[in-house]
């Protein structure tokens, strides 16, 4: 069979750089051995020249030989630098026959439209962190040099000792860790899977049922988020919103290490129990004009959560802004907190807009009324590409929430010193600041550092219940 170009090239490559490493040692060895035969050539039997240089020639061989093969020996991927599957494979059959193991399979499903969407250098870059958010999580619960391999597309395969008894929680929290896990504004689709020798002692077997496992968890979170016909999903926000079907979670908000503000996210669902994200269904709900309505269904689902709230803790909801410039809406949220006294100074509409609104006067007037009201109003999205910047200059507000982009990399020089800027200025205009996607602790660290009142993020809280 003949070998492919990438084979033959790759060969070609790695004769060229043998050659180099191995002259100058070829060279030395000529050398030093030839001034040593002139030297006391008249004494050295020719024989024993002939053997010499012989040697010398099988040394110089062999070397060649082990540069050449170094080259092909490659244990680390060079997009991960995890483990590669080979090595892992082969380490870890040594081990299994020693040392009981339990087997964590991660997957990100949805790399394949990352690639296509996003392109491949950013489908890369999602594994590289994906791979050190893994090996960083294993060193926070003091669990260091352990094996983490990039077994094929977006799989990693972490190989922990014990059986599965010791780390079915660590595993399950590292899951709901990396299910809402985001790379600059890229949602990655997270499932994981995992195993022990109690199985098998033979790594393939593991590998397999491994995979087996991950099949069985796809499916069944294609059932509970079941990609939906667009045609079908227009009829399913109008039931939704009739029979308000939707499911909440939350986020937490901290401030000073306590949680002041729970962040509401939600999903639809439809008549079967299945689950809707909300970036296939928010698009219909704006073009049917139910923004609204929608808003509306969503503060009351808020405010119902207010009971289980602690001291002063209050509930962030993402409104529209053109439902807060709407009457309507003021007239819901009024009647909704007149019923009871209880309900008052637990709200915090969030607002963000791609396009300036230009009658701001109009618009800042209406905050007020939901600021007497005891509403909180946090504009979103600072020091982003949207009118956030502008409507700084013209509406009053209680809190400033920067834009995401800067959480994630708020432990970055270039995005903390653009960080402090923005915070001496939200500061001097007497508004609470916020940050979220913190992910991380250097970011966390940052964040505190600049100031910054709210802080929110995987790293502090995930997506739950405000119970939870």
């Amino acid at each position: 069979m003949s070998l492919l170009y990438p084979e033959a090239k790759e060969r070609e490559n790695r004769f060229k750089l043998a050659l180099r490493m191995g002259l100058p040692v070829f060279a030395l060895a000529v050398i030093t051995t030839a001034s040593v035969m002139f030297r006391y050539f008249n004494t050295i039997p020719t024989t024993f020249i002939i053997v010499a240089f012989s040697l010398l020639g099988i040394m110089v061989y062999y070397l060649f030989y082990l540069i050449y093969q170094g080259f092909n020996e490659r244990i680390t991927d060079p997009i991960t630098h995890a483990f590669t599957r080979e090595y892992f494979s082969t380490m870890m059959q040594r081990e299994l026959k020693r040392k009981d193991y339990t087997l964590f399979l991660l997957s990100v499903v949805n790399l394949g439209d990352i690639n296509q969407r996003y392109g491949f250098a950013n489908g890369d870059k999602i594994l590289y962190n994906l791979a050190n958010r893994i090996a960083e999580y294993l060193n926070e619960h003091k669990m260091v040099r352990v094996p983490i391999a990039h077994f094929k597309g977006g799989d990693f395969i972490v190989a922990l000792e014990g059986t599965q008894e010791e780390y079915g929680s660590m595993m399950d929290l590292l899951c709901v860790k990396f299910q809402h896990y985001s790379l600059e504004e890229i949602e990655i689709d997270i499932v994981g899977s995992m195993t022990d020798t109690n199985h098998s002692r033979s790594i393939d077997k593991l590998v397999d049922w491994l995979y087996e496992l991950q099949g069985e968890n796809a499916k069944m979170l294609k059932a509970d988020e079941e990609e939906i016909d667009p045609d079908t999903v227009e009829h399913l926000v109008l039931e939704a919103v009739n029979a308000r079907a939707f499911s909440y979670a939350y986020q937490a908000v901290y401030q000073e290490g306590r949680p002041v503000l729970f962040e509401q996210a939600f999903k639809l669902v439809t008549g079967e129990g299945k689950l809707v994200h909300q970036k296939r269904f928010m698009p219909v709900i704006n073009r049917l004009g139910l923004s609204r309505r929608f808003d509306e269904i969503q503060t009351e689902a808020a405010l119902a959560e207010v009971p289980t709230l602690v001291g002063e803790q209050k509930i962030a909801v993402n409104v529209s802004p053109s439902s807060l410039r709407n009457p309507l809406f003021l007239e819901h949220v009024m009647m909704l907190l007149s019923n009871n006294e209880r309900l008052r100074s637990r709200l915090v509409f969030v607002i963000s807009e791609s396009n300036f609104y230009h009658q701001t006067q109009q618009f800042n007037t209406r905050l007020q009324a939901f600021r007497r009201a005891g509403v909180d109003i946090a504009l979103d999205r600072l020091g982003g590409l949207h009118a956030s910047m502008r409507y700084l200059q013209d509406l009053d507000v209680d809190m400033i929430r920067y834009e995401s982009s800067l959480g994630k990399g708020a432990s970055e020089p270039k995005v903390r010193a653009l960080l402090e800027g923005l915070q001496q200025t939200v500061k001097t205009l007497g508004y609470r600041s916020w940050i979220r996607m913190i992910e991380d602790e250097k970011s966390y660290d940052a964040a505190k550092a600049v100031g910054i009142d709210l802080i929110q993020g995987n790293y502090l809280s995930p997506i739950d219940t405000i119970k939870e």
